[in-house]
């Protein structure tokens, strides 16, 4: 997607999100150009992924080619391998992640809407250049291609530019018989890949309790070793319990315990397969993306105000009011459908005739692109994971994507370690740099600050009272996975920025969740609940009510299930949307 800019503000005509990254302790070098490290850092700046030299052409009677040219700054791939004494099992682990492009297309014919195209289902008949790979992701019967997967094909980092990258697009399978004939737009948004592993879930916590998974009902992390069926509470140690629910919110904890059992089918998606994660939040630029490609009346669905109203109208408030900081705004308003009665009158017969006028949707902006997208539902989450051909990502996803594989540390944080910028001191904090720039950062005054230790995240003891913060914005080039802030895979702000919507084990609306994709129309999750888990933005209620910080650790609980005023039609400035999906079966 490219960024395009006039008189300072940003409008969205293509897309590009971004989404991965990955590193280990006590990585292996396997390669030359292998660096596992490299998957902890960044640009130091926004990096969307470009799209450019995009065009048409027919291949055959059913079929057309989409040629365009793919590039972002930094990306990798590194393969490493992990003992024993690391991940507490019982022979070394072999592992190799990178971050890939999912890049998808759509298409509107002349007086319809926009629709998803669907691609070849085969990546042979797929072309990328030399140094890249592909593989395609399958709608959920296996009959469309919603998108494909470009990434690198040998262990490197740096820059990603492949040029000539071209898709099969069976055109005729979407009723268009001249692909000339219509708009198109390609998206890509950045993501890593989590391979197939176990790994654990709960950190064998005592001072701080919050519902952490355990094995049975003792304090011992639990370990995901399948996608089997698992039984959640009772006593059993290959059981998965949740210390009886101790420390988590009163209106918001599991329906099991440890003299009650439920079963969490084989279909929920545990986190042991392997999926791919975006490496960022959805960003306010990605929201404007579907917002702009949507009819009024979905418009009208994800909105407080209305399309219709006046340009320059903020759809979650103004964002100088110190903690939305969403700049999402109405750059040209849209119109209502209307109905008029209209009479004809020719004595001696009086008729009357309904006219109905169609609806016109909004175009939208945002004065800050790069910044995480909060004040949005859980609805509309869904809606732009179902737009996108992804998915909503499980709690156990949740710890997997944190954590990796790696025995856990008690009271963690994504980054590893129990120890956050600013803790233990008051006065001291981040100070924002470029504000709404792409290279917004931060700079840290005072003691106390991110070292090899203290991982860097905006809570509640380094507040600096802005509200959301660019995507990724600790990760440097020379960033570790301490001063990044980043999981284990290098997904970044899993602790902050915003709150991360998880789908719960602990309700019963949770545990329908079968890892179901969105194939670009409607969210087909209609009936799934959302918990909160990572952290969020630190005001208020937020951080005094979880104590403090405590809410921004991997384990954390406390409202992992029926998260009463962050439900799914419920906005807040520390509420964000990531999405997921299954990995390709062969990569």
């Amino acid at each position: 997607m490219r960024e395009r800019t006039r008189n300072s503000k940003w409008s969205v005509r293509g897309l590009a999100l971004l989404c991965a990254t990955i590193v280990f302790p006590g990585a292996t070098v396997v390669v030359a150009d292998n660096d596992p490290d490299a998957r902890f850092r960044g640009s130091g700046k926004a990096d969307p992924i470009r799209i450019e030299n995009v065009n048409v052409k027919p291949a055959g009677e059913n079929a057309s080619t989409i040629a365009l040219d793919l590039a972002w700054d930094w990306s990798w791939r590194a393969a490493w391998e992990v003992s024993p004494q690391q991940h507490g099992g019982k022979a070394a682990l072999k592992l190799e992640s990178w971050d890939a492009a999912w890049v998808f297309v759509k298409f509107r014919s002349p007086g319809s809407e926009w629709a998803h195209a669907t691609l070849a289902a085969k990546a042979a008949d797929h072309r990328v250049p030399g140094g890249a790979a592909i593989d395609v992701g399958l709608s959920d019967d296996g009959g469309r291609g919603l998108g494909v997967f470009v990434y690198r094909k040998s262990p490197g980092n740096g820059v990603s530019d492949f040029n000539g990258v071209k898709l099969r697009w069976l055109h005729t399978a979407d009723g268009v018989e001249n692909p000339r004939a219509v708009d198109l737009k390609v998206f890509a948004i950045q993501m890593v890949y989590v391979p197939q592993c176990p790994f654990w879930v709960g950190d064998g916590a005592t001072d701080k309790l919050a519902g952490q998974f355990s094995a049975g009902d003792g304090d011992r992390p639990y370990r995901v070793d399948s996608e089997r069926a698992i039984t959640l509470g009772g006593e059993g140690p290959r059981n998965l319990g949740t210390r009886d629910c101790l420390g988590m919110s009163a209106r918001a904890i599991d329906d099991f315990h440890c003299s009650h059992t439920r079963d969490l089918p084989e279909a929920f998606p545990k986190g042991y397969a392997a999926f791919y994660c975006m490496r960022h939040e959805m960003t306010q630029w990605q929201f404007v993306a579907l917002l702009n490609m949507l009819p009024y009346e979905q418009q009208a669905a994800l909105m407080d105000c209305k399309p219709s109203e006046a340009a320059g109208t903020f759809i979650a408030g103004p964002p100088s009011d110190g903690k939305g900081r969403n700049g999402i705004r109405i750059a040209a308003a849209g119109t209502a459908a209307t109905s008029e009665v209209v009479v004809y009158r020719r004595e001696p017969i009086v008729a009357s005739a309904t006219i109905r006028k169609s609806s016109a949707p909004a175009v939208f902006e945002t004065l800050l692109p790069h910044v995480a997208c909060n004040n949005i539902t859980h609805r509309d989450g869904t809606v732009f994971a179902a737009w996108a051909g992804l998915r909503p990502m499980t709690e156990l996803e949740f710890e997997k994507a944190c954590r990796g594989p790696l025995t856990p540390v008690a009271n963690e944080y994504a980054w590893g370690t129990d120890a956050i910028a600013g803790s233990g001191a008051k006065g001291e904090q981040y100070t924002l740099q470029n504000p709404g720039q792409p290279d917004e950062a931060v700079a840290w005054s005072g003691e106390n600050g991110p070292d090899a230790v203290r991982g860097n995240a905006l809570c509640s003891t380094n507040d600096m009272g802005t509200g959301a913060l660019r995507v990724g914005i600790f990760a440097t080039p020379d960033s570790d996975r301490v001063r990044a802030g980043a999981s284990y895979w290098g997904i970044l702000d899993m602790t902050g920025n915003l709150l991360e919507a998880a789908v719960p084990v602990g309700s019963a609306a949770g545990r329908t969740c079968a890892g179901t994709h969105g194939d670009g129309k409607d969210a087909p999750w209609r009936a799934s609940v959302f918990g909160l888990r990572g952290g969020g933005q630190p005001y208020g209620g937020h951080a005094g009510l979880w104590g403090r910080d405590d809410a921004f650790r991997v384990s954390n609980r406390r409202i992992a299930v029926k998260p009463g005023p962050y439900n799914a039609d419920k906005r807040h400035f520390s509420a964000g949307f990531r999405c997921v999906r299954t990995a390709p079966k062969a990569n």
